[in-house]
């Protein structure tokens, strides 16, 4: 589970930069039964204000599920973070969605891999999105604070490792 905190501190942990600007809420903050339900256990989530969604770190970049709307970025070291935009007709229908990267490419920390319409999303409440980080071995703890972040600027997690580093 997450552990929140009033305010992330870096020296407590390995520094995770948020891929979306917008605030940060425990994962029970979102519309979406699915996931205010509360299953994912490393999992927070985002209410959009800027439509950018970019790299948290350099990695290796895939999109998926119904019209890309699930996105993971692969570090080399195993490291994952999963990022699940809200379903939404509008993204089905490839309105509100532009895609700037292909799946399977290398992406650097900070760069745009989709560009929302937020206008757009905002009517069928789906500016919304869930990050996940998954199980790695080497993680102990996951910490994140409710908090507005800026894409590639603020830390949405800080990651405590276990004797070994990622």
């Amino acid at each position: 589970m997450i552990q929140w905190t009033p305010q992330l501190d870096t020296m407590l942990g390995l520094p995770i930069k948020s891929p979306v600007t917008g605030d940060i809420l425990p994962l029970t903050s979102h519309p979406e039964r699915l996931f205010n339900a509360n299953v994912l256990p490393q999992a927070l989530c985002i209410k959009l204000q800027h439509g950018t969604l970019v790299a948290p770190f350099a990695s290796s970049y895939s999109c998926s599920f119904l019209d890309g709307r699930r996105l993971r970025f692969k570090h080399k070291s195993g490291l994952t973070m999963q990022l699940d935009l809200a379903d939404s007709k509008t993204y089905r229908h490839g309105v509100a969605i532009r895609h700037l990267v292909n799946s399977g490419q290398q992406v650097q920390a900070g760069q745009a891999v989709i560009r929302l319409d937020l206008q757009l999303l905002q009517h069928s409440n789906a500016d919304w999105v869930v990050l996940t980080i998954l199980p790695h071995s080497a993680i102990s703890n996951v910490l994140s604070a409710e908090r507005f972040v800026t894409a590639a600027e603020d830390t949405a997690f800080t990651i405590q490792l276990k004797n070994h580093a990622l």
